[in-house]
């Protein structure tokens, strides 16, 4: 099964902050009832990652078994993710930090469980040649164009604080991703901060790369999407938790290590270029488990001071400094859990 989420809804639900209320209500997938039969919705965006990868192939479900019914339910932004899981209708998905720390402080009952992918070289500042921009001090006076209240954003703000800036130092103009490159082409912008595929257009139309978010990391900032589980389903079947975590590692290795296999296989799913599918790879970053088990990303159970609890920190601030958020939580430790990272090592 294949369900496509309403957008405008979504968003509409999240801008409210009436998550909760949506669960009591309307349903953004049809869920089947079996009366001996486990059921998994599985939430993945319609681009080249492995979710995508192990629906394309039939993985997930054979990882599962034959005893569970897998179902797909296919996203395009993370308040979609959230306002599903919220209404019981996904039982797994990735999702942006950003969206993640918002349905958190909402009270949204859903835990994360691991790393997606770390965000290095896939979300970049580009800048046209021809704007008189070197570096991150050459952004005064200037005009950039991204979305706001997204993990671009949130780097974007990072890096100004590095080169002693503040948002008042240049215009930022918030503009849909799907729109950044006629923007640009109408040079009503000096530079964007945006990903793949958009970026990659910016860059063959006389654009170069100024930041790439993985240099925030040496500065402490970490930036990566999660991968998120509906708490009771998580509590009826750890099993298959499990499961698909194990064999989201065993995807992300083919990334690595058979990234011609991939193409060959998402290429046609997706209706695009082997060009387009290995450039995606190429910017795709996971993290082993061993690696994700450290206290630099997620750190075993109990652990109390990591890398992704300081980035939830971190985010839920720039939320609330862009009004996203009214409260931030004492914690972000019970949010997330190791529990199935750790029986991975």
């Amino acid at each position: 099964m294949n369900a496509t989420f309403s957008r405008r809804d979504t968003l509409k639900l999240m801008a409210n902050m009436g998550i909760a209320t949506f669960a009591a209500g309307a349903m953004l997938g049809s869920r089947s009832v079996f009366a001996q039969q486990a059921t998994a919705v599985l939430g993945h965006f319609g681009s080249a990652n492995p979710q995508t990868l192990g629906k394309a192939s039939g993985s997930f479900a054979k990882a599962f078994g034959a005893d569970v019914k897998t179902e797909f339910a296919t996203v395009g932004g993370g308040p979609q993710v959230i306002a599903a899981i919220a209404g019981n209708s996904m039982d797994i998905c990735n999702v942006g930090s950003s969206p993640m720390v918002v349905g958190f402080a909402q009270g949204i009952k859903m835990s994360m469980v691991y790393v997606e992918k770390y965000i290095t070289d896939s979300e970049c500042l580009a800048v046209r040649n021809d704007a008189g921009i070197n570096t991150l001090k050459d952004l005064k006076g200037k005009k950039i164009g991204l979305p706001f209240n997204t993990s671009v954003h949130f780097a974007m703000l990072a890096a100004l604080k590095t080169a002693g800036l503040g948002p008042s130092d240049l215009t930022l103009i918030n503009v849909k991703a799907d729109s950044i490159l006629a923007t640009w082409q109408r040079k009503d912008i000096d530079g964007a901060y945006i990903w793949h595929p958009v970026l990659g257009d910016l860059l063959a139309d006389n654009g170069k790369l100024l930041l790439k978010t993985g240099d925030l990391a040496a500065g402490g900032t970490l930036v990566f999407d999660g991968i998120v589980v509906r708490d009771e389903f998580k509590q009826k079947h750890p099993e298959l938790v499990l499961a698909y975590l194990k064999e989201y590692d065993r995807l992300c290795t083919m990334y690595e290590k058979q990234p011609q296999e991939v193409v060959k296989v998402l290429s046609p799913y997706l209706q695009m270029t082997p060009e387009k599918t290995m450039d995606y790879i190429n910017t795709f970053h996971s993290i082993p488990p061993k690696e994700l088990a450290s206290e630099k990303w997620m750190g075993m159970p109990g652990a109390k001071d990591t890398g992704v609890l300081r980035t939830l920190q971190s985010q839920a601030e720039f939320l609330k400094s862009a009004e996203q958020m009214t409260t931030i939580p004492p914690s972000w430790a019970p949010y997330v859990d190791s529990t199935f990272l750790a029986k991975m090592v």
